[in-house]
């Protein structure tokens, strides 16, 4: 006796719903644009419940700049003060990590919580160890402070360097994009990913953070204490190798840690409600 059948996803009804939600982030939190020295940087800002709440800064991966966190933006925004940034084409984790710095300054922020993901974990704790008074708690989702185990499976450097945009996108997001969803998350990370890459973040800004990856040398551990740190990862996180996840939690072994089952590499897009609620609990305590 053949056993029953498992419930169809509704793709198409689940991708409307993760668009009208990022549509309606954007139209509820308008783009900023500041300029940083010779650069632009682009952001989004929430107001949270008051002018004296640390705010949340928030730094997405390689792929869709800041508005990967549309979900937890609209969830939060109006509790506590978040800050979406999408920063310009920086192709070094100095000149990165800097900028960061000098962003925050420019719009008037001396401190801020950091949150991290995939890339952005790796700069959140970059950032801790340049500017640790600037840092207040860090959460690293799926984040890495080594990448050895990422360039071994791409082109040398300066081949990526001279790649047409378009085609290093094609060739690192097509595989992903043309696998078949199996559940709700990955249908709404690709809805997501096809409907920033390219419309919203440049090519040649997702280029540009590709080779800040790859020449990303490993980081020491910042000197935030391990009680203002937070971990979220996945067991069965299709992207990041087990030996970076696992790595991650042994030097954050101390601090707390929320395995989302489901999330993949980008719980933001993937278990949103989870994410948030992570979030809410554990940076909304002085909200």
């Amino acid at each position: 006796m053949s056993n029953a059948a498992e419930p169809q996803i509704d793709a198409a009804a689940i991708e409307d719903d993760a668009r009208s939600n990022l549509a309606q982030f954007q139209q509820t939190y308008p783009l900023r644009s500041t300029r940083v020295g010779d650069q632009t940087w682009i952001f989004r800002r929430t107001p949270g419940r008051s002018s004296d709440q640390l705010p949340v800064l928030m730094l997405p991966g390689i792929q869709g700049g800041g508005d990967i966190f549309f979900d937890a933006g609209l969830a939060l925004g109006e509790v506590m003060p978040v800050i979406t940034v999408s920063a310009p084409d920086i192709e070094d984790v100095a000149g990165m990590t800097a900028g960061i710095g000098r962003f925050l300054r420019t719009i008037g922020v001396a401190r801020a919580h950091l949150v991290g993901s995939s890339l952005g974990g790796y700069l959140a704790q970059s950032f801790a160890l340049r500017s640790p008074d600037m840092a207040e708690q860090m959460v690293i989702a799926n984040g890495f402070f080594e990448v050895e185990a990422f360039i071994a499976k791409l082109p040398p450097m300066a081949t990526v360097a001279e790649m047409d945009a378009s085609t290093l996108v094609e060739q690192n997001l097509g595989p992903l994009l043309a696998t078949p969803a199996s559940d709700k998350g990955q249908v709404r990370m690709k809805a997501i990913v096809k409907g920033l890459v390219g419309p919203i973040q440049t090519l040649e800004n997702y280029k540009s953070r590709v080779l800040l990856m790859m020449g990303a040398h490993s980081l020491a551990a910042p000197t935030i204490p391990s009680r203002r740190v937070m971990i979220i990862d996945d067991d069965h996180d299709p992207m990041l190798p087990r030996a970076m996840r696992d790595a991650v939690r042994d030097r954050f072994k101390r601090s707390e840690h929320h395995a989302i089952d489901g999330g993949g590499h980008l719980p933001a897009i993937q278990r949103p409600a989870q994410f948030a609620d992570l979030l809410r609990r554990r940076l909304a305590r002085d909200a």
